[in-house]
């Protein structure tokens, strides 16, 4: 079984742009929304192997994600959880639409206890992918 959770937004420049501000660990810390914090050192750009830890909501502690794919101007994928129990993957997919671009936040959650998770997680994590986007949205305005 698995639940997806996903928002989108019509950003006003090009997929480059979009992808390399998203692609900027260092910047993080100066636009990403209280629900989802890096914790501790800057990586630089993001590349694919790329293990982070960010705060998660209101999570005691950092949680630790994964960098999968990096395909500039076209997708930013990372996931974490507990294997074997409850796992997300979230994808970050950049397509130009009009003279913008269309960012899509798709975060899938899979494992035993995504049926009993699912009514907490999923509203958590479509609000969380709403907030990353929204401050994307304004980080690249400025």
């Amino acid at each position: 079984m698995s639940f997806v959770a996903e928002a989108s937004v019509l950003l006003d420049v090009s997929p480059e742009v979009a992808f390399d501000k998203l692609a900027d660990h260092p910047s993080w810390s100066t636009w990403m929304p209280r629900t989802f914090r890096p914790s501790g050192s800057s990586r630089g750009k993001l590349r694919a192997g790329d293990k982070l830890r960010v705060h998660i909501a209101r999570m005691p502690f950092p949680t630790p994600i994964e960098v999968y794919v990096v395909e500039r101007a076209k997708e930013i994928t990372w996931g974490g959880g507990i294997a074997a129990v409850i796992t997300a993957r979230h994808r970050f997919l950049f397509e130009a639409e009009g003279s913008g671009t269309r960012v899509r936040s798709v975060e899938t959650w899979q494992g035993p206890l995504d049926r009993v998770l699912r009514r907490v997680i999923k509203p958590l994590a479509e609000r969380i992918g709403r907030d990353q986007l929204g401050a994307l949205e304004r980080a690249v305005r400025t």
